[in-house]
Order: structure tokens, then sequence, then C-alpha cells
């Protein structure tokens, strides 16, 4: 890839797919109360967010690796966006905090092996540990060769989009917080909207944030 063509750097969860991964899996171990009150902790008290990570992992870790793949796996996406990683997979990129166990199966399916960055996992078997490292979104932006665009849907991908030379808010399964919207370079208010601004990056190959 010329290195005045942009990487697009997508988030996953409500960026990709149409919901969040953490949820999902809780409701199969009927422990969706308590994985409501580890997200309030989060967004209402600003716990940091490895300390929060790590403890939902440990209240999903007696899932079954093959399980919570499949779960992961048959997440709604949307479909113009996933169609954009396919079409584009040397030009795109992946930046998540979720288990790469856990979503190995659904970044197969993108066409995204080898470019997406998440949280390690040990595991035993079929079974899951715990959390090897957590990733940090920031630091790994700040890794990303430029210029790139970005794209993300919650606080944790504020660092993501500062880092980018454009950074897109989305607001495809729920609103885009104002903190993320102040930190985004354009908001995109429905898939459609997305497409036609990457779109227009795909036909100026001279971008250069």
């Amino acid at each position: 890839m010329a290195q005045d063509q942009p990487l697009f750097v997508f988030d996953l969860d409500s960026t990709i797919t149409q919901c969040e991964l953490l949820p999902l899996l809780a409701r199969e171990i009927s422990a969706g109360a308590q994985m409501e009150a580890l997200t309030e902790r989060a967004m209402g008290q600003g716990e940091p967010f490895e300390q929060n990570f790590r403890a939902r992992v440990e209240l999903l870790k007696d899932i079954p690796l093959p399980r919570a793949r499949r779960i992961a796996a048959s997440m709604p996406l949307f479909p113009k966006i996933a169609d954009f990683i396919r079409r584009n997979p040397d030009r795109c990129r992946i930046l998540t905090g979720n288990l790469d166990v856990w979503i190995e199966e659904l970044i197969r399916d993108l066409d995204m092996r080898g470019r997406c960055l998440c949280s390690r996992a040990a595991v035993s078997g079929d079974r899951l540990l715990g959390v090897e490292r957590v990733l940090d979104k920031g630091e790994a932006a700040r890794s990303l060769p430029h210029p790139f665009v970005a794209v993300g849907d919650g606080d944790n991908d504020i660092e993501l989009l500062r880092a980018a030379d454009f950074g897109v808010a989305f607001s495809g399964a729920r609103s885009a917080s104002p903190a993320l919207q102040a930190a985004a370079d354009g908001l995109a208010q429905s898939e459609e909207a997305l497409m036609k601004l990457l779109s227009g990056f795909l036909r100026d190959p001279d971008f250069a944030g």
C-alpha cells in the first residue's frame, strides 16, 4: 500500500458489529445484571478500563471458548461496513479491547487475521484462565502508520480518534457521546453516512490528513 493511501481503522463492538459482545456472553450464564453493574462502574464511576475489563472477564471466564467464539461469530454486523472491510482488507485494521480467543472466528470471517490489535488471553485447553494483556487503544493507535482514518462509537475510542488524521464518531448502534464527538473530525449518524464518508477517502488516494 502506498504511503499516501490511508488506512481505515475500526473499533469492533457497535462499530462493525451491531451490538456488544460482553453482554451477550453474560446472558449465556445468566449474569446480565452483574455485567450491567460492572459496566456502570466503568461509565458512571470512572473505574479504569483495564481494571474493569479484567473484572468483566473474570465473570465470564467459565464459558467454554468454543461457545464464546460461536456467540461472537454470530453477532449481527453492519453489512455495508463489513463488506467495505472485506473488499479492502489490506487497507483496514481493527482495534478492540476484546480478547483474541473470543473473536478469532469473527476476525477470520472479516479477513482481518493479522490485521487486528486486541487484548490477549491466557488459556488452558478450551478454558479461559484470565487476561495476559489488555489493549491500550491510545498506545496502539500511536503505533499505526499515517495517514489513517479511525472510526469508533464509545468513549474508549477517544484516544484512537485523537491519534488519527481524520477521526469519525459513529452513531450506528447508539448515539456517540458528546466527549467522543468533541474528539472527532466528523460524525456519521448512520451506516450509509459512514460509507459515503469513507468512499470519499477511497476516491482521494492523495489524502494525507
